[in-house]
């Protein structure tokens, strides 16, 4: 017999079997003791590594249960709080993976303690959905028979990273040629910043961009 999911334990402490013929149940059952399985994520971190506004991407990293026994795999949401309010995604990868890539949210098995959010997850709801965006990244252990239902969590800090004044002037003094430096200013927090790309393009949004080159953070 199986008790369902989230059945409240309240204040039973055992489970009893008795038999019972066509004229009545036995008096004395046998029984167990009942063992309340707990397993929680904890210490849940996210970096966001990616640079645009209202976009995340990097990994989730969290403390694996104290006991896994019973745990099969560990899903992880973006939600609108911390009780995983609103959740979205959705995936799976295999034992001994510890990095999953998935815009989303998604899950892993037991013992792995890494997810990757891909670059550009949007950060909001789809189109047409109420203007309230995602505020946590939620992790919550499964069972072979349950997901949990509170999870461990950690608030979303969208990181934005942008050069600006970006200025160039032409050296090159025949038509349709160009040649010169370009300069920009440093994005005032670096932190996740690697390098800034230049290119030229069509329009301010980077339409048919081509050519160009890198540098590395810090060099305007």
């Amino acid at each position: 017999y199986a008790f369902s999911a989230e059945t409240a334990k309240g204040s039973f402490t055992h489970i009893v079997v008795y038999t019972k013929s066509s004229l009545v149940e036995q008096t004395t059952p046998a029984a167990v003791a009942l063992a309340d399985s707990v397993a929680s994520a904890s210490s849940v971190a996210f970096t966001d590594k990616d640079l645009d506004s209202a976009q995340i991407g990097g990994d989730t990293t969290w403390t694996l249960a104290a006991d896994e026994t019973h745990v099969s795999n560990y899903y992880i949401y973006l939600a609108t709080d911390t009780a995983g309010a609103g959740q979205s995604g959705g995936g799976t990868v295999s034992n001994g993976v510890n990095t999953y890539s998935k815009s989303g949210g998604g899950n892993v098995n037991s013992g792995v303690s890494v997810y990757a959010f891909s670059a550009e997850t949007a950060k909001g709801f789809s189109a047409d959905t109420a203007k309230a965006s995602f505020t946590h990244i939620v992790v919550y252990t499964k069972s072979s028979l349950v997901e949990q239902t509170t999870p461990a969590a950690v608030a979303l800090a969208d990181s934005v990273a942008s050069a600006s004044s970006v200025a160039f002037a032409d050296k090159d003094l025949d038509s349709a040629q160009i040649g010169g430096d370009t300069t920009w200013t440093l994005a005032a927090d670096e932190t996740h910043v690697s390098n800034y790309y230049i290119y030229l393009a069509t329009d301010t949004a980077g339409a048919g961009k081509s050519g160009g080159g890198n540098v590395n953070s810090g060099v305007s």
